[in-house]
């Protein structure tokens, strides 16, 4: 096979058993394919590919989930690299919903394209990476809504990109741990709808057949801030994988560290493996040195630790990335970008984290090609400009590529 020309073709199986779609996408010509492999570091994972081979089974009388959370900062945020994760592992284990979701565009920032979070009304909102210090104004995802007016009012749906099935009829929605929460109840019923919770903080709904949209109203009788909601998880009846992406731009390791019980809140998915990508913005700044970093590290891994003991972690390093400059010219701004010498502290912190603590790691920094290598994936269409921040294309590939590592290890694993 050509490394250079090859082509990864995601087949994306439709409801209908006679369409399929395939997406191309290209490769990077400096990407290290012997290097696409997770570095376990002594940690098991076999209780999660346990998990996933009991999928495949179809005997399996109740429903089983594998539930994956992928935590981080803009690359997550946008949804490219999450999506393409996401679909490749329903396509081999088994599509059991979307996942998360969060009202991004109603608190004021860019959201995934494949769903829509909206409302008539005006929300307050609050992000992670605003602010000093969060109690438990901001939930799951990072971000909160709060409600303007009396009558709470919003519509969430999905939508396809690839011909993809994206339908659901279970909702869980997270909202402020109150009795006080108002009832929403959909403005159209669907057939056997029911409505329950399980845990403060969120409600269920469930009913028969699958739909793309749910529209959702209520009055809130009481305070603003009884009414808070943070996101749904949008699921089917199927077994298979749920992704749960979390991702908020300009976050940090330290930005989730100063969410109130972060670890309550994530334990609610209930995941058995978390993914966390992050170290950009931190590479970004002068200040995080090497003993900083390692300790952020550790405070996100010990609280999620805590309050999901099962869960495997896995810790991705950041890309290649460069510094912007600016200067002025015959009075004219002008624009440079220089190679990001915090980078390699990051990486290091990152890696020997997960060395020390029996915590896999996937070194993306080494996969996508190492020192220099952005300006490369400039040049063939990987990367933005900003030397940052991938395309669309790019994304697609991280995703996949990751999708590959995981893919690797568990047949090698059941072989």
């Amino acid at each position: 096979m050509n490394r250079s020309i090859i082509l990864l073709l995601i087949t994306i199986l439709c409801n209908t058993a006679a369409s399929s779609h395939a997406v191309e996408i290209d490769t990077i010509s400096c990407i290290n394919w012997d290097a696409d492999t997770i570095i376990f570091n002594g940690s098991d994972w076999s209780p999660i590919f346990d998990r996933m081979r009991s999928l495949q089974d179809t005997t399996h009388a109740e429903r089983n989930i594998v539930s994956i959370v992928h935590l981080g900062d803009s690359h997550v945020q946008a949804g490219y690299f999450s999506e393409a994760l996401r679909l490749s592992l329903q396509q081999y284990w088994g599509n059991a919903g979307r996942g998360l979701i969060a009202p991004l565009r109603l608190s004021k920032t860019n959201e995934p394209a494949d769903y829509k979070f909206t409302s008539p009304h005006s929300w307050l909102y609050k992000r992670c990476i605003r602010g000093k210090k969060f109690s438990n104004t901001v939930g799951v995802s990072g971000i909160s809504i709060t409600p303007t007016a009396r009558k709470v009012d919003i519509t969430i749906e999905t939508m396809s990109r690839y011909g993809e099935e994206i339908g659901f009829n279970r909702v869980r929605l997270f909202h402020t741990p109150s009795d006080k929460f108002p009832q929403l109840m959909p403005t159209e019923t669907p057939t056997n709808l029911n409505t329950y919770s399980l845990h403060p903080g969120e409600t269920y709904y469930t009913w028969s057949d699958t739909t793309h949209i749910i529209h959702l109203q209520g009055v809130n009788n009481h305070s603003n801030e009884h009414a808070t909601i943070y996101g749904a998880s949008l699921e089917n009846d199927s077994n298979g994988i749920l992704l749960h992406a979390i991702g908020n731009n300009s976050a940090t390791y330290q930005s989730y560290n100063r969410i109130e019980n972060y670890g309550s809140k994530l334990s609610l998915l209930e995941p058995h493996l978390v993914i966390i990508s992050m170290g950009t913005n931190e590479s970004v700044s002068s200040h995080i040195t090497y003993q900083t970093m390692y300790r952020q590290i550790h405070t996100l891994v010990t609280e999620i630790r805590e309050k999901s003991p099962d869960a495997l972690i896995l810790l991705t390093t950041p890309a290649d990335n460069k510094l912007r400059k600016r200067y002025r010219k015959n009075g004219k701004r002008r624009t440079y970008y220089t190679h990001n010498n915090q980078l390699p502290t990051i990486i290091e912190a990152i890696k020997d984290y997960g060395s020390d603590n029996n915590i896999a790691v996937w070194d993306w920094y080494t996969i996508g090609g190492g020192k220099g290598s952005c300006d490369i994936w400039v040049k063939e269409d990987g990367m933005k400009k900003d030397h940052i921040h991938y395309t669309t294309k790019g994304y697609a590939l991280q995703g996949n590529l990751l999708y590959q590592s995981i893919l690797k290890a568990y047949e090698e694993y059941i072989r």
